[in-house]
């Protein structure tokens, strides 16, 4: 079942005409939300996160908007699918009528693993793909900015044989991945680039960051190249698949697995 508005659909197709134009014609911005039998992951982050894009792509926000209305729609979702006591991830799309920029929105919800399962057996390799830039800023830190980049980027994996990715900003300094967020760890601290550096400003990397500030050491700086290779440890953050461990990059084999003992912490702590 799809929620359209507050109603619930089967699907969205020619019999529903109306709701299937205005997904294929009206400019929009999705945000993907974690959700495990009874609990949204990151809610509030998530929620200052979609109010920050409505305001910055000038749409039209309704007063019912509210923290506790978003959480209760998805919720709905979830039961109508029979997933409220289950594991998934909520696909939460946001759209304008070119009119009048008011919204329209839609909630898509799936079955998922648990963080705690994801990306436990898997061996990731990555590139850099610096074909297209990132340019740096804070608008470039919403999602819908660059998704055009991130899928030539992720195309250029799949043709070259990696699983990932790294994507570089204007200035030749790393911005993300085409998985998620960006992490290193080197002697001890943690380390990610800043959002200045353009990577998306995801709820699970504010959660994260916020948290691992008060616990560890963590920098958010500039990051160049060289230091895929003078690190101990590669992974990024993701809502979709949680923490994802990089095994290589090129020659350079990564040994350490304390990002995963770091990210259990984080999860446990929520």
């Amino acid at each position: 079942m799809i929620n359209v508005n507050g109603n619930l659909y089967k699907n969205i197709d020619s019999n529903n005409l109306y709701n299937f134009n205005f997904v294929i014609n009206n400019y929009n911005f999705c945000e993907e939300i974690h959700y495990e039998k009874g609990f949204l992951f990151f809610w509030e982050d998530h929620f200052f996160r979609i109010m920050a894009s409505l305001r910055r792509l000038r749409f039209n926000i309704p007063i019912l908007f509210n923290k506790d209305f978003l959480k209760l729609e998805i919720i709905k979702t979830l039961k109508a699918n029979k997933l409220e006591k289950k594991i998934g991830n909520i696909k939460f799309h946001f759209f304008s009528k070119p009119e009048n920029n008011t919204i329209d929105y839609i909630i898509i919800v799936y079955s998922s693993k648990s963080y705690s399962k994801i990306g436990t057996k898997h061996k990731i390799s990555c590139d850099i793909y610096n074909e297209e830039l990132i340019k740096s800023g804070s608008l470039s830190n919403f999602s819908i900015t660059n998704k055009t980049l991130r899928r030539l980027a992720h195309i250029y994996s799949n043709e070259n044989g990696f699983n990932s990715c790294i994507i570089l900003n204007d200035k030749k300094n790393i911005a993300e991945s085409t998985i998620g967020n960006f992490y290193l760890i080197k002697e001890n601290k943690i380390i990610t680039p800043n959002l200045t550096s353009g990577c998306q400003n995801l709820a699970i990397r504010s959660s994260f960051n916020r948290w691992a500030k008060k616990k560890l050491k963590l920098e958010e700086i500039d990051i160049n190249i060289y230091e895929l290779q003078q690190c101990e440890e590669m992974f990024f953050l993701s809502i979709s698949t949680g923490y994802t461990r990089v095994n290589s990059y090129r020659k350079t084999i990564y040994k350490s697995n304390l990002g995963r003992k770091i990210f259990n912490d984080f999860i446990l702590s929520i």
